[in-house]
């Protein structure tokens, strides 16, 4: 075949850019996009990969070819991934991958993303470790790359619930940035976007709307969160295969804690109201819990040393592993005040549930820290011994003085100086979980302050230690708010 001229047809030469129908049937290719010269006889979408290996191949999907003048529409999530998803399957099908423009706001907003990463790893993680630091940063670009967008929301999350409304000029939690990522989460989720990024961007969002007492934002993201990790499957991951390599291992285990991140978001924001059901079921009794903390950061997580949610609470377990443990107990605790029984099965339950908290209670104790797992732990044991707040029984009396002892008998905390310097939570940062059992011992103990007559504990303690909490997470100032007398 020749041109006008007499000169030979100029056949593009083989290349290391092919689309991928061109390369399966072993035949040259124009290199032109969307859609090669080939391509464009039939209705197939020509999808171009590198023959490097570090180029990205996403698996052609049959699609009808666009307008010649139209603007090309890009693939969107596959309804069949949820309409029937044996079919998915077993024709294994894929899910495209996307990407959605960011506005200049935004995009100025999470700037020097490797600064806002060190922040955030330095202020939140340490109380809330569910995102791998060693992952994070082998798959962040060079600095002369652009982030894509997922990964642009998640820093931009980062930053956001790094944020102290102390050391910011904006004193509302309802910035222009937290609103500007809410629009576009909601976008991803429009554009069929779908990854474990944007799950743990969705995660920090809560955690900082429940911080800052944002509802019922804080509420209905926490049921997003469950919702979004349902879909992904992520928590299948609570079981793990032994011959799994090492890299799957640990990739298994960052899914594994964006779910009990999830669970303990939505037990924790129904701790005010135990009635209210859960979007998660509680995990079963093989469940695995978060391995340590400091193997997760060094990411060598390995298959020993691995702990189930019924497994007795041990020293050797991690922070974020006791926080979990703590959770799954306390979703416990909520279902069984909730059965209206008063058989024998029934107190015998109640029995145990408060011996497994007792003894995790005494293993934060002996190691000194006064953690959100500590906190959890209490406030369960007291809405297990009187749920409705109102018991003058003795025993129940004695008990409630020694769980109040060292939240309501210590010095007084005058600043937030002072509440970083009393190990609480890991010093540094504290974690806005504690919020609600310092509230609940200052209720306890005006309560039975006032009908015994007895002094179980200084009020003015805990509301200079609210106080000081509420410099960081401003959920204590309005926990503060609704104390009687404070």
């Amino acid at each position: 075949m020749s041109l006008a001229n007499g000169a030979p047809t100029p056949y593009p030469p083989y290349s290391t850019f092919a689309c991928a129908v061109c390369k399966r049937r072993k035949r040259k290719c124009s290199m032109e996009l969307p859609e090669c010269r080939s391509c464009t006889r039939p209705p197939a979408s020509a999808s171009v990969h590198s023959a490097s290996p570090r180029a990205q191949h996403v698996t052609p999907q049959r699609t009808q070819r666009a307008p010649v003048n139209s603007p090309l529409v890009p693939p969107s999530f596959p309804p069949e991934y949820f309409l029937d998803n044996f079919s998915f399957q077993c024709r294994q099908g894929q899910v495209p991958l996307q990407d959605i423009p960011l506005t200049k706001p935004f995009l100025d907003f999470a700037q020097e993303p490797r600064l806002i990463a060190r922040i955030y790893f330095e202020r939140v993680h340490p109380c809330f470790p569910f995102i791998s630091n060693k992952n994070f940063y082998e798959h962040f670009p060079p600095a002369y790359a652009p982030l894509m967008s997922v990964s642009t929301i998640l820093v931009a999350c980062m930053k956001l619930v790094s944020w102290m409304p102390r050391e910011d000029s904006i004193k509302e939690p309802k910035s222009p940035p937290y609103l500007a990522i809410k629009r576009t989460l909601v976008e991803t989720d429009i554009a069929g976007i779908w990854s474990l990024q944007l799950l743990q961007a969705t995660i920090l969002v809560s955690l900082y709307e429940m911080g800052h007492a944002i509802y019922p934002a804080a509420y209905i993201s926490i049921g997003t969160c469950a919702r979004y990790a349902l879909a992904l499957g992520i928590n299948e991951c609570l079981t793990v295969a032994m011959n799994s390599p090492d890299v799957m291992v640990l990739e298994q285990e960052e899914k594994r804690r964006a779910w009990w991140a999830t669970v303990i978001l939505d037990r924790f924001v129904n701790i005010g109201y135990p009635k209210r059901p859960p979007a998660t079921q509680d995990p079963q009794a093989d469940a695995l819990l978060p391995t340590d903390d400091a193997v997760f950061d060094q990411g060598t997580v390995g298959l020993d040393r691995l702990y189930t949610v019924s497994s007795p609470a041990e020293p050797g377990m991690g922070p974020f592993a006791k926080l979990a443990q703590a959770t799954y107990l306390l979703g416990r605790v909520f279902r069984h005040i909730c059965e209206l029984r008063v058989d024998i099965m029934h107190q015998e339950e109640g029995m145990q549930l408060s011996s497994q908290l007792q003894r995790l209670l005494d293993v934060s104790a002996n190691e000194n820290e006064i953690s959100a797992a500590t906190s959890i732990c209490s406030s369960a044991l007291m809405t297990l011994s009187d749920p409705n707040c109102a018991s003058l029984h003795p025993m129940h009396l004695e008990f409630a003085k020694r769980l109040l002892k060292p939240v309501a008998e210590q010095a007084p905390l005058q600043s937030m100086k002072d509440f970083l310097a009393a190990n609480v939570d890991y010093q540094a940062h504290p974690s806005p979980l504690l919020a609600h059992w310092i509230y609940q011992a200052a209720i306890v103990v005006l309560r039975l302050n006032a009908q015994t007559g007895d002094d179980f504990g200084k009020v003015e303690h805990l509301i200079r230690r609210l106080d000081a909490l509420g410099q960081r997470w401003l959920v204590a100032t309005a926990y503060l708010h609704i104390l009687p007398g404070a």
